[in-house]
Protein backbone atom coordinates (compact mmCIF):
# COMPACT_ATOMS: atom_id res chain seq x y z
CA UNK A 1 0.00 0.00 0.00
CA UNK A 2 1.13 3.37 -1.08
CA UNK A 3 1.86 5.64 1.76
CA UNK A 4 0.29 9.08 1.89
CA UNK A 5 2.67 10.51 4.37
CA UNK A 6 6.65 10.95 5.03
CA UNK A 7 8.62 12.24 7.90
CA UNK A 8 12.84 12.46 6.60
CA UNK A 9 15.11 13.67 9.13
CA UNK A 10 18.30 14.91 7.50
CA UNK A 11 21.57 14.59 9.07
CA UNK A 12 25.37 15.26 8.10
CA UNK A 13 28.48 16.86 8.85
CA UNK A 14 26.75 20.13 8.93
CA UNK A 15 30.27 22.40 9.92
CA UNK A 16 30.91 21.08 6.37
CA UNK A 17 29.95 23.77 3.69
CA UNK A 18 29.29 21.34 0.76
CA UNK A 19 27.55 18.64 2.68
CA UNK A 20 25.07 21.25 3.89
CA UNK A 21 24.27 22.50 0.49
CA UNK A 22 23.91 18.96 -0.52
CA UNK A 23 21.55 18.27 1.38
CA UNK A 24 19.28 21.76 1.10
CA UNK A 25 19.57 20.40 -2.60
CA UNK A 26 18.31 17.43 -1.70
CA UNK A 27 15.33 18.05 0.57
CA UNK A 28 14.44 20.80 -1.57
CA UNK A 29 13.98 18.98 -4.51
CA UNK A 30 12.47 15.89 -2.39
CA UNK A 31 9.35 19.04 -2.09
CA UNK A 32 9.09 20.25 -5.69
CA UNK A 33 8.92 16.30 -6.80
CA UNK A 34 6.36 15.87 -3.92
CA UNK A 35 3.45 13.81 -5.89
CA UNK A 36 0.42 15.16 -5.22
CA UNK A 37 -1.69 14.95 -1.96
CA UNK A 38 1.13 13.40 -0.28
CA UNK A 39 2.13 15.21 3.18
CA UNK A 40 5.98 15.99 3.53
CA UNK A 41 7.69 16.77 6.32
CA UNK A 42 11.44 17.09 6.58
CA UNK A 43 13.32 18.70 9.56
CA UNK A 44 17.24 18.52 9.81
CA UNK A 45 19.23 17.30 12.92
CA UNK A 46 22.25 19.51 13.97
CA UNK A 47 24.38 19.20 17.01
CA UNK A 48 25.69 22.59 15.77
CA UNK A 49 26.76 24.15 13.03
CA UNK A 50 27.91 27.42 11.49
CA UNK A 51 25.54 26.69 8.41
CA UNK A 52 22.35 25.96 10.50
CA UNK A 53 21.31 29.70 9.31
CA UNK A 54 21.63 28.66 5.83
CA UNK A 55 19.03 25.37 6.80
CA UNK A 56 16.90 27.49 8.08
CA UNK A 57 17.09 30.51 5.37
CA UNK A 58 16.20 27.50 2.87
CA UNK A 59 13.01 26.98 5.04
CA UNK A 60 13.37 23.92 7.07
CA UNK A 61 13.34 23.40 10.94
CA UNK A 62 16.94 22.53 12.91
CA UNK A 63 16.45 20.21 15.57
CA UNK A 64 19.53 20.47 18.16
CA UNK A 65 21.13 17.51 18.75
CA UNK A 66 23.60 16.07 21.04
CA UNK A 67 26.48 16.65 21.74
CA UNK A 68 26.48 20.30 21.39
CA UNK A 69 29.51 21.76 19.25
CA UNK A 70 30.87 24.62 18.20
CA UNK A 71 30.17 23.84 14.49
CA UNK A 72 33.53 25.43 12.64
CA UNK A 73 35.29 22.00 11.72
CA UNK A 74 34.66 18.70 11.21
CA UNK A 75 37.95 17.47 12.45
CA UNK A 76 37.85 19.93 15.58
CA UNK A 77 34.60 18.83 16.88
CA UNK A 78 35.41 14.85 16.13
CA UNK A 79 38.76 15.28 17.76
CA UNK A 80 39.78 13.60 14.53
CA UNK A 81 43.05 11.78 14.75
CA UNK A 82 44.12 10.82 11.29
CA UNK A 83 43.42 7.95 10.31
CA UNK A 84 40.55 7.82 13.29
CA UNK A 85 37.93 9.41 12.39
CA UNK A 86 37.03 10.18 16.07
CA UNK A 87 39.32 11.31 18.78
CA UNK A 88 38.62 8.80 21.14
CA UNK A 89 35.71 5.92 22.15
CA UNK A 90 33.97 8.18 24.43
CA UNK A 91 33.89 11.10 21.83
CA UNK A 92 32.53 8.57 19.01
CA UNK A 93 30.00 7.22 21.28
CA UNK A 94 28.52 10.53 22.48
CA UNK A 95 27.75 11.34 18.58
CA UNK A 96 25.99 7.74 18.66
CA UNK A 97 24.03 8.19 21.68
CA UNK A 98 23.23 11.76 20.70
CA UNK A 99 21.51 10.52 17.47
CA UNK A 100 20.18 7.54 18.84
CA UNK A 101 18.12 9.68 21.33
CA UNK A 102 17.13 12.73 18.49
CA UNK A 103 15.65 9.67 16.21
CA UNK A 104 13.96 7.83 19.15
CA UNK A 105 12.55 11.33 20.23
CA UNK A 106 11.67 12.00 16.33
CA UNK A 107 10.57 9.12 15.17
CA UNK A 108 10.92 9.56 11.12
CA UNK A 109 10.21 7.18 8.49
CA UNK A 110 13.41 7.65 6.96
CA UNK A 111 16.66 9.29 7.45
CA UNK A 112 18.91 11.00 4.80
CA UNK A 113 22.54 11.50 6.04
CA UNK A 114 25.69 12.30 4.09
CA UNK A 115 28.68 10.61 5.36
CA UNK A 116 28.41 11.14 9.22
CA UNK A 117 29.14 7.28 10.60
CA UNK A 118 26.25 8.46 13.95
CA UNK A 119 23.34 8.85 12.01
CA UNK A 120 23.63 6.30 10.05
CA UNK A 121 24.65 3.36 12.94
CA UNK A 122 21.70 5.56 15.11
CA UNK A 123 19.22 4.84 12.16
CA UNK A 124 20.20 1.27 11.81
CA UNK A 125 20.43 0.00 15.30
CA UNK A 126 16.55 1.79 15.44
CA UNK A 127 15.46 0.10 12.31
CA UNK A 128 14.78 3.04 10.35
CA UNK A 129 15.12 3.15 6.29
CA UNK A 130 18.14 5.47 5.45
CA UNK A 131 19.22 7.18 2.43
CA UNK A 132 22.72 8.34 1.87
CA UNK A 133 24.02 11.05 -0.28
CA UNK A 134 28.10 10.55 -1.28
CA UNK A 135 30.30 12.34 -3.34
CA UNK A 136 32.20 8.82 -4.52
CA UNK A 137 30.25 5.39 -4.74
CA UNK A 138 31.49 3.95 -1.23
CA UNK A 139 31.95 0.47 -2.64
CA UNK A 140 34.72 -1.96 -2.50
CA UNK A 141 33.41 -2.35 -6.51
CA UNK A 142 34.88 0.96 -7.05
CA UNK A 143 37.93 1.30 -5.63
CA UNK A 144 39.03 -1.98 -6.97
CA UNK A 145 38.29 -0.97 -10.42
CA UNK A 146 39.41 2.33 -11.02
CA UNK A 147 38.04 4.97 -8.78
CA UNK A 148 41.88 5.84 -7.63
CA UNK A 149 43.71 7.54 -10.49
CA UNK A 150 46.76 8.14 -8.23
CA UNK A 151 48.51 7.12 -5.49
CA UNK A 152 46.97 8.38 -2.26
CA UNK A 153 49.35 11.56 -1.49
CA UNK A 154 50.29 10.00 2.39
CA UNK A 155 51.93 7.24 0.63
CA UNK A 156 55.97 8.03 1.46
CA UNK A 157 58.10 6.88 -1.33
CA UNK A 158 56.48 5.92 -4.12
CA UNK A 159 54.75 9.07 -3.97
CA UNK A 160 57.81 10.42 -5.44
CA UNK A 161 56.93 8.77 -8.53
CA UNK A 162 56.44 10.69 -11.65
CA UNK A 163 52.80 10.63 -12.04
CA UNK A 164 52.49 8.58 -15.12
CA UNK A 165 54.28 5.39 -13.00
CA UNK A 166 52.16 6.13 -9.91
CA UNK A 167 49.17 6.21 -12.24
CA UNK A 168 50.10 2.42 -13.32
CA UNK A 169 50.65 1.60 -9.81
CA UNK A 170 47.43 2.89 -9.18
CA UNK A 171 45.20 1.00 -11.49
CA UNK A 172 47.50 -2.07 -10.94
CA UNK A 173 47.28 -2.09 -7.14
CA UNK A 174 44.25 0.10 -6.21
CA UNK A 175 42.40 -2.98 -4.57
CA UNK A 176 45.02 -2.78 -2.00
CA UNK A 177 43.53 0.45 -0.80
CA UNK A 178 41.03 -1.61 1.02
CA UNK A 179 43.28 -2.52 3.61
CA UNK A 180 43.97 0.99 4.43
CA UNK A 181 44.22 1.97 8.20
CA UNK A 182 41.45 4.93 7.43
CA UNK A 183 38.93 2.47 5.60
CA UNK A 184 38.86 0.48 9.08
CA UNK A 185 37.88 2.80 12.42
CA UNK A 186 38.91 1.35 15.10
CA UNK A 187 37.34 3.87 17.52
CA UNK A 188 33.68 4.16 16.08
CA UNK A 189 33.63 0.57 15.67
CA UNK A 190 34.33 0.39 19.60
CA UNK A 191 31.75 2.87 20.19
CA UNK A 192 29.36 1.69 18.02
CA UNK A 193 29.21 -2.05 19.79
CA UNK A 194 28.80 -0.37 22.92
CA UNK A 195 25.77 1.04 21.59
CA UNK A 196 24.21 -1.92 20.76
CA UNK A 197 25.57 -2.58 17.06
CA UNK A 198 25.60 -6.59 16.62
CA UNK A 199 29.41 -6.38 15.28
CA UNK A 200 32.63 -6.68 17.31
CA UNK A 201 35.79 -5.03 15.78
CA UNK A 202 36.83 -2.14 13.44
CA UNK A 203 33.89 -0.86 11.07
CA UNK A 204 34.25 -0.69 7.50
CA UNK A 205 34.02 2.99 6.21
CA UNK A 206 31.88 0.83 3.53
CA UNK A 207 29.89 -0.35 6.39
CA UNK A 208 29.44 2.60 7.79
CA UNK A 209 28.26 4.70 4.58
CA UNK A 210 25.92 1.62 3.13
CA UNK A 211 22.46 2.84 2.94
CA UNK A 212 19.12 1.07 1.34
CA UNK A 213 19.55 3.71 -0.90
CA UNK A 214 23.04 5.15 -1.81
CA UNK A 215 23.21 8.59 -3.86
CA UNK A 216 26.65 9.96 -5.56
CA UNK A 217 26.39 13.24 -6.34
CA UNK A 218 28.70 13.32 -9.21
CA UNK A 219 29.29 13.77 -12.45
CA UNK A 220 28.54 10.13 -14.04
CA UNK A 221 31.21 10.60 -16.72
CA UNK A 222 34.14 10.51 -13.83
CA UNK A 223 32.83 6.85 -12.91
CA UNK A 224 31.59 5.28 -16.73
CA UNK A 225 34.80 2.48 -15.68
CA UNK A 226 33.04 0.62 -12.98
CA UNK A 227 29.51 1.98 -12.48
CA UNK A 228 28.18 -1.34 -14.01
CA UNK A 229 29.70 -3.14 -10.99
CA UNK A 230 28.38 -1.47 -8.64
CA UNK A 231 25.00 -3.00 -6.51
CA UNK A 232 21.50 -1.80 -7.50
CA UNK A 233 21.12 0.39 -4.41
CA UNK A 234 23.87 3.30 -5.17
CA UNK A 235 22.70 5.64 -8.39
CA UNK A 236 25.20 7.85 -9.38
CA UNK A 237 22.61 11.20 -9.97
CA UNK A 238 24.81 13.87 -10.88
CA UNK A 239 26.51 17.52 -9.17
CA UNK A 240 24.15 19.07 -6.64
CA UNK A 241 23.79 22.94 -5.85
CA UNK A 242 22.04 24.15 -3.47
CA UNK A 243 20.37 27.41 -4.86
CA UNK A 244 19.49 29.13 -1.60
CA UNK A 245 22.61 31.65 -1.91
CA UNK A 246 22.91 31.47 -5.62
CA UNK A 247 21.08 34.65 -6.22
CA UNK A 248 22.94 36.56 -3.87
CA UNK A 249 24.98 39.17 -5.00
CA UNK A 250 28.16 40.01 -4.50
CA UNK A 251 29.56 42.94 -2.44
CA UNK A 252 30.53 45.64 -4.18
CA UNK A 253 34.66 45.67 -3.48
CA UNK A 254 34.89 42.41 -4.51
CA UNK A 255 32.63 42.20 -7.46
CA UNK A 256 35.19 44.84 -8.37
CA UNK A 257 37.98 43.42 -7.52
CA UNK A 258 37.39 40.15 -9.24
CA UNK A 259 36.54 42.81 -12.42
CA UNK A 260 39.86 43.05 -13.45
CA UNK A 261 40.82 45.37 -16.23
CA UNK A 262 44.53 45.04 -16.37
CA UNK A 263 44.24 40.81 -16.26
CA UNK A 264 43.51 37.61 -14.79
CA UNK A 265 41.19 37.53 -11.67
CA UNK A 266 42.14 34.59 -8.91
CA UNK A 267 39.66 33.09 -6.14
CA UNK A 268 41.21 31.69 -3.32
CA UNK A 269 38.77 28.85 -1.88
CA UNK A 270 40.07 26.55 1.10
CA UNK A 271 36.36 26.08 2.74
CA UNK A 272 36.55 24.76 6.08
CA UNK A 273 39.01 21.71 5.97
CA UNK A 274 41.88 23.13 4.29
CA UNK A 275 44.72 23.83 6.73
CA UNK A 276 46.04 27.06 7.45
CA UNK A 277 49.72 26.07 6.02
CA UNK A 278 48.19 25.17 2.77
CA UNK A 279 45.91 28.74 2.55
CA UNK A 280 49.31 30.69 3.67
CA UNK A 281 51.41 29.07 0.94
CA UNK A 282 48.30 30.01 -2.07
CA UNK A 283 48.84 33.66 -0.19
CA UNK A 284 52.46 33.44 -0.76
CA UNK A 285 52.32 32.28 -4.30
CA UNK A 286 50.28 35.48 -5.21
CA UNK A 287 52.14 37.81 -4.03
CA UNK A 288 55.94 36.46 -4.91
CA UNK A 289 56.67 38.64 -8.26
CA UNK A 290 55.00 42.01 -8.28
CA UNK A 291 54.87 41.73 -11.95
CA UNK A 292 52.42 39.72 -11.76
CA UNK A 293 49.11 41.47 -12.63
CA UNK A 294 46.31 39.34 -10.98
CA UNK A 295 44.19 40.76 -8.59
CA UNK A 296 42.88 37.61 -6.49
CA UNK A 297 40.49 37.28 -3.52
CA UNK A 298 41.16 35.24 -0.73
CA UNK A 299 38.85 33.50 1.72
CA UNK A 300 40.25 32.65 5.07
CA UNK A 301 37.55 30.46 6.74
CA UNK A 302 37.57 30.63 10.42
CA UNK A 303 37.53 26.77 10.45
CA UNK A 304 41.16 27.43 9.31
CA UNK A 305 42.69 30.79 10.45
CA UNK A 306 41.94 34.20 11.39
CA UNK A 307 41.44 36.64 9.45
CA UNK A 308 44.09 38.60 10.98
CA UNK A 309 46.47 35.77 10.07
CA UNK A 310 45.65 35.64 6.89
CA UNK A 311 46.19 39.40 6.50
CA UNK A 312 49.97 39.37 8.16
CA UNK A 313 50.98 36.71 5.36
CA UNK A 314 48.85 39.14 2.52
CA UNK A 315 51.38 41.66 3.62
CA UNK A 316 48.82 44.17 2.82
CA UNK A 317 49.76 43.61 -0.92
CA UNK A 318 47.01 45.48 -3.22
CA UNK A 319 46.19 42.40 -5.49
CA UNK A 320 44.84 41.01 -2.49
CA UNK A 321 41.49 40.69 -0.81
CA UNK A 322 41.47 38.76 2.42
CA UNK A 323 38.21 38.04 3.99
CA UNK A 324 36.17 35.90 6.52
CA UNK A 325 32.99 37.59 4.70
CA UNK A 326 30.24 34.73 3.16
CA UNK A 327 30.77 35.01 -0.50
CA UNK A 328 28.16 33.18 -2.51
CA UNK A 329 30.46 30.64 -4.62
CA UNK A 330 28.74 30.71 -8.39
CA UNK A 331 28.72 34.46 -8.35
CA UNK A 332 32.55 34.90 -7.10
CA UNK A 333 33.62 31.59 -9.57
CA UNK A 334 32.09 33.13 -12.49
CA UNK A 335 34.19 35.99 -12.44
CA UNK A 336 37.63 34.51 -11.86
CA UNK A 337 39.62 33.01 -14.09
CA UNK A 338 40.95 30.40 -11.88
CA UNK A 339 40.19 28.90 -8.59
CA UNK A 340 42.81 28.05 -6.31
CA UNK A 341 41.44 25.31 -3.79
CA UNK A 342 41.33 22.36 -1.69
CA UNK A 343 39.54 18.92 -3.43
CA UNK A 344 36.08 19.04 -1.69
CA UNK A 345 33.37 18.40 -4.19
CA UNK A 346 31.35 21.26 -3.63
CA UNK A 347 34.12 23.79 -4.30
CA UNK A 348 35.16 21.93 -7.57
CA UNK A 349 31.94 21.35 -8.56
CA UNK A 350 30.94 24.95 -8.31
CA UNK A 351 34.25 26.14 -10.66
CA UNK A 352 33.83 23.70 -13.32
CA UNK A 353 30.14 24.31 -13.42
CA UNK A 354 31.06 28.39 -14.31
CA UNK A 355 33.44 26.79 -16.68
CA UNK A 356 36.68 27.83 -14.43
CA UNK A 357 40.06 26.19 -14.37
CA UNK A 358 41.42 24.93 -11.09
CA UNK A 359 44.58 24.52 -9.20
CA UNK A 360 44.08 22.52 -6.31
CA UNK A 361 45.58 20.19 -3.49
CA UNK A 362 43.68 17.22 -1.82
CA UNK A 363 43.46 16.48 2.09
CA UNK A 364 42.40 13.39 1.82
CA UNK A 365 41.28 10.42 -1.19
CA UNK A 366 38.12 11.84 -1.52
CA UNK A 367 39.44 15.52 -2.58
CA UNK A 368 42.11 13.99 -4.60
CA UNK A 369 39.87 12.01 -7.08
CA UNK A 370 37.77 14.93 -6.95
CA UNK A 371 40.60 17.12 -8.31
CA UNK A 372 42.08 14.02 -10.56
CA UNK A 373 38.69 13.74 -12.20
CA UNK A 374 39.20 17.26 -13.03
CA UNK A 375 43.18 17.29 -14.47
CA UNK A 376 42.56 14.21 -16.27
CA UNK A 377 39.98 15.95 -18.19
CA UNK A 378 42.85 18.54 -18.64
CA UNK A 379 40.45 21.59 -16.97
CA UNK A 380 43.12 21.92 -14.02
CA UNK A 381 45.64 21.32 -12.15
CA UNK A 382 46.20 19.10 -9.08
CA UNK A 383 49.52 19.31 -7.10
CA UNK A 384 50.47 16.88 -4.72
CA UNK A 385 50.69 17.92 -1.22
CA UNK A 386 54.56 17.17 -0.24
CA UNK A 387 54.86 19.67 -3.37
CA UNK A 388 52.49 22.31 -2.00
CA UNK A 389 55.12 25.09 -2.14
CA UNK A 390 54.37 28.72 -3.09
CA UNK A 391 56.29 28.51 -6.26
CA UNK A 392 54.45 25.48 -7.72
CA UNK A 393 51.51 26.90 -7.00
CA UNK A 394 51.99 30.21 -8.84
CA UNK A 395 53.76 27.99 -12.14
CA UNK A 396 50.77 26.33 -12.08
CA UNK A 397 48.37 29.17 -11.82
CA UNK A 398 50.64 30.50 -14.75
CA UNK A 399 50.46 27.34 -16.90
CA UNK A 400 46.77 27.39 -16.71
CA UNK A 401 45.63 31.42 -17.18
CA UNK A 402 48.67 30.40 -19.87
CA UNK A 403 47.06 27.79 -22.00
CA UNK A 404 43.89 28.46 -23.24
CA UNK A 405 42.96 24.54 -23.64
CA UNK A 406 42.43 24.22 -19.78
CA UNK A 407 39.83 27.46 -20.26
CA UNK A 408 38.40 25.08 -22.99
CA UNK A 409 37.74 21.88 -20.92
CA UNK A 410 36.31 23.41 -17.93
CA UNK A 411 33.63 24.93 -20.19
CA UNK A 412 32.92 21.43 -21.43
CA UNK A 413 32.94 20.04 -18.29
CA UNK A 414 29.99 23.26 -17.32
CA UNK A 415 28.17 21.77 -20.53
CA UNK A 416 27.96 18.35 -19.43
CA UNK A 417 26.78 19.48 -16.03
CA UNK A 418 23.82 21.41 -17.40
CA UNK A 419 23.00 18.47 -19.50
CA UNK A 420 22.54 16.30 -16.33
CA UNK A 421 20.06 17.08 -13.21
CA UNK A 422 21.26 16.14 -10.45
CA UNK A 423 18.77 17.02 -8.20
CA UNK A 424 15.85 15.85 -10.60
CA UNK A 425 17.02 12.26 -11.07
CA UNK A 426 18.20 12.48 -7.13
CA UNK A 427 14.51 12.99 -6.58
CA UNK A 428 13.27 10.39 -8.58
CA UNK A 429 15.03 7.85 -6.78
CA UNK A 430 14.08 9.27 -3.84
CA UNK A 431 10.51 9.03 -4.70
CA UNK A 432 10.62 5.79 -6.16
CA UNK A 433 12.28 4.85 -2.47
CA UNK A 434 9.76 6.63 -0.24
CA UNK A 435 6.62 5.32 -1.96
CA UNK A 436 7.87 1.52 -1.89
CA UNK A 437 7.83 0.19 1.49
CA UNK A 438 7.50 -3.29 1.59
Amino acid sequence: MTPTSTYIIVSAAFQDAGDTTRAIALATALQDYCPKGHELKINFLSCGSRFEPIIRKAGFDVIPCQPRVKGESVSDDLGWDFPEFFGSKAIARTFIEGQLEALRTSRPDVVLHGMWGPTSLAARLLGIRTISFLPLPMHPASFANGLIRDLPDPIPVLTLLPRWARRWLARRFSHLMLHAPIFHQHRLGAAAEECGWPHKGPLSLFDVANADLNLVNDLPAFHADYSHRLPGNIAITGPLFAHVHDTAELDADIASHLKNPYGPSILVAMGSSGTKAFLFEAIRALIADPRDNWHAVVLASHAICSLEEARTVANSDPRLIVTDRFIPAPAATALADVVVMHGGQGTVQTAIAAGTPLVGVALQIEQQTNLDNVMDFGAGIRIQRRSWRSRNIRAAVLKVLGDRRYKTRAVKLAEMIREIDGADIAADYMWKFLLDRK
